[in-house]
């Protein structure tokens, strides 16, 4: 891992400012929601949470009065060169393998073949396929400015990797909350169907989070392939007639690459930073 900037990262106010921005605008969406005049507002109200950690990421640099969290920010924004060929393999077919592999599992539990036909549409936000491609294609950008603009390094202080890639997880998870709470919305939906599916979207969050970090500080901590990789698992996610089943399976399978991943680099891991 490369040094980090002269510590001036202040998690605990980054984190309450961009989960409670976050909260306001999306539980402000699933109102609009449940009410059918107001209904054509909830984009819009969604609007602040999708540029949250981005936005409060850049007040918190410009804040600290520190032009090094800038330079070290700009110097890491779309520098793809020096990444090895195992990282750009991981970041652009991980998913798509591990779905495929998934869906030829889920056959042996009886899920139908159909899931290796492409969805209809995105469906992210039921009846809003202009707004579902704008999250596909915003929220990689606009999330990972922020997680890994400024968000996940200021975790790292005292903490080991692993540690603090825990503790991510589970701040991220709380981001997602709301998300459940728009009727319409995919983690809406997810919910209706069962909680056991709402359970196992918050699990996959722990090995996304370790295998993102695992590309991320092995390659300087460059952030745009991040954002690709955070773009190729939610268009894996929605590309194909996936069934939740299948999308539990796709969640094992990741656990076990992440347990692999850290038991082949527990130096890498477990060190401590300051």
């Amino acid at each position: 891992m490369d040094t980090l900037p002269n510590n001036t990262y202040k998690p605990i106010t980054y984190f309450v400012i961009t989960i409670g921005v976050t909260w306001a605008s999306l539980f402000l969406a699933a109102f609009f929601s449940y009410t059918e005049e107001l209904q054509d507002f909830m984009a819009l109200a969604m609007l602040p949470s999708l540029f949250a950690p981005f936005a409060v990421a850049l007040y918190m640099m410009y804040d600290s009065k520190n032009k090094e969290l800038f330079r070290d920010f700009k110097r890491r924004l779309f520098d793809p060169k020096n990444i090895g060929l195992k990282y750009w393999m991981t970041i652009i077919f991980l998913m798509p393998a591990v779905v495929i592999l998934a869906t030829f599992i889920s056959l042996i539990f009886g899920q139908p073949i159909q899931q290796f036909s492409f969805s209809n549409q995105f469906a992210i936000l039921k009846g809003a396929l202009f707004v579902s491609i704008a999250i596909l294609f915003l929220a990689p950008a606009m999330e990972e400015l922020g997680w890994r603009g400024y968000g996940m390094d200021s975790l790292l202080k005292g903490r080991s990797l692993i540690r603090a890639s825990l503790l991510f997880t589970f701040l991220w998870g709380l981001w997602h909350v709301p998300l459940f709470f728009i009727k319409g919305y995919y983690h809406y939906e997810i919910l209706q169907m069962s909680p056991v599916y709402a359970v196992n979207f918050f699990v996959a969050l722990l090995p996304v989070v370790i295998i993102s970090n695992w590309i991320f500080y092995k390659n300087g901590r460059r952030i745009l392939p991040i954002i690709i990789f955070h773009f190729m698992l939610n268009l894996s996610s929605v590309i194909l007639q996936t069934e939740q089943l299948t999308k539990c399976i796709v969640t094992i399978i990741l656990l076990l690459i992440s347990a692999w991943l850290i038991s082949k680099n527990q130096d890498f891991f477990n060190k401590a930073y300051l």
